[in-house]
């Protein structure tokens, strides 16, 4: 839950450029995880009401990668934004649904459940995009951390969802490290749930030497008729749960030993990503060299998959090319003379990796975000990232899909608010 305060909220949102003319809306974008206030408005805009009856707006500026996309909010009732203890977040996205996580109360207190308002975002498409509120779980005392949080649509029900949070209480000496609760709702019935899960591995399995899950990094949807989403452990595994079924289970998924032999610490979301692309689960690694420069295995080595089937246990393919052999040279992408990490396998170009290059390290502000074409090592496009906020871990970018869903996304055309 740690992030900005003070003067990173008094940062002004970056000048959009747009696409070209004409363009289509971006398949996916990489969304800077913290919103930015203004009045600015377009016709991606959407109005809610907080629990005390603040009213909320919030608007995206979308633009195609490698250049990042952000969102802007404000409240027509505290123009100061003295009321928000922290910069708005996008938690996780699916399809044209988006969860925002806005603290309003006094700084420092955004820790506490209560104090955090939750919204799902609407994308309209050709129709009107809103904001859903989603009440706080009862008895929850500290707020979930972002990464255990994941946001379902419902098939064949375009304005229903589930949220999923899975979260092991570590201040509770009742459970093992194998035992988690499973937050459920639903935004038919409008009611949370509470499930004790049980990983399959340490269950049914009793094999307890094969289950390592220190804390999720980040959640992903699979989706499919039983609801399928996953909480990863970027350096251990996924925990699977059909959060359809009337009696949900957990399946381990051990992720693929690290390519180069190394010490399994620090932030695994510097060198490792992970999505989910047409049907498959993608798992992508880089590591440093012992001369300090960064380098990212190309595809062939890399770029690993696997299917998730009722077992518990799925098979991780390398992605070969079809003239390269394991093992070989020519199978290594390298980024020389790169301050390199936080790869984002695009969701919408299965060959296409995201990489943030910082050139100079000690400027905690500046980055660039780099394109890489895996299959042809090629490079694809730069763009600059930061614009006066820090960058690296937790300030980074969410991957979403819920740009080809907005209405107008690109337009430049903005206007004040009127009530």
């Amino acid at each position: 839950m740690d992030g900005p305060s003070g003067w990173f909220m008094k940062v002004p949102p970056p000048l959009h450029t747009v696409d070209p003319p004409g363009s289509p809306p971006p398949a996916s974008i990489l969304l800077e995880p913290y919103g930015y206030f203004s009045d600015r408005t377009n016709h991606t805009t959407a109005r809610g009401l907080t629990r005390d009856g603040k009213n909320i707006v919030v608007t995206f500026w979308t633009a195609t990668p490698p250049r990042a996309s952000f969102f802007t909010l404000h409240s027509p009732d505290d123009t100061k934004c003295s009321a928000f203890a922290d910069a708005p977040d996008a938690v996780c996205s699916d399809h044209h649904l988006l969860l925002l996580r806005i603290p309003i109360c006094l700084e420092a207190t955004q820790i506490y459940a209560i104090n955090n308002h939750y919204f799902v975002y609407h994308a309209g498409g050709d129709g009107e995009q809103r904001l859903t509120p989603v009440p706080t779980p009862p008895g929850l005392t500290f707020a979930f951390p972002n990464s255990e949080v994941v946001v379902l649509r419902r098939r064949r029900r375009r304005d229903a969802f589930f949220l999923a949070a899975l979260h092991r209480p570590t201040l509770c000496r009742q459970y093992t490290h194998e035992q988690f609760d499973l937050h459920l709702y639903s935004s038919e019935t409008g009611e949370w749930s509470t499930k004790l899960m049980v990983s399959v591995d340490a269950d049914d399995d009793d094999d307890s030497t094969s289950f390592r899950f220190s804390y999720a990094s980040k959640a992903i949807v699979v989706g499919g008729e039983l609801g399928t989403v996953g909480w990863v452990d970027l350096w251990h595994g996924i925990l699977v749960c059909d959060i359809l079924l009337d009696n949900p289970r957990l399946r381990f998924i051990p992720l693929p030993p690290p390519l180069v032999p190394r010490q399994l610490k620090g932030d695994p979301m510097f060198l490792r990503s992970i999505v989910v692309l047409e049907g498959y689960i993608k798992f992508f690694e880089m590591y440093n060299h012992t001369t300090g420069s960064a380098s990212a295995q190309a595809a062939a080595a890399a770029g690993r998959t696997t299917a998730l089937s009722n077992s518990p246990r799925s098979q991780w393919m390398l992605r070969l090319q079809p003239n390269l052999k394991q093992g070989t040279g020519t199978t290594r992408l390298t980024l020389k003379r790169l301050h390199a990490g936080y790869p984002a396998l695009s969701l919408h170009d299965s060959d296409v990796v995201y990489i943030m290059h910082t050139p100079d390290p000690d400027e905690e502000d500046k980055a660039l975000v780099i394109a890489v074409d895996m299959r042809n090592k090629a490079l694809k496009g730069v763009a600059d990232f930061g614009f006066g906020r820090p960058v690296g871990y937790g300030f980074t970018y969410l991957q979403t899909g819920i740009s080809k869903h907005l209405s107008n996304c690109s337009s430049s055309s903005s206007y004040k608010i009127t009530d």
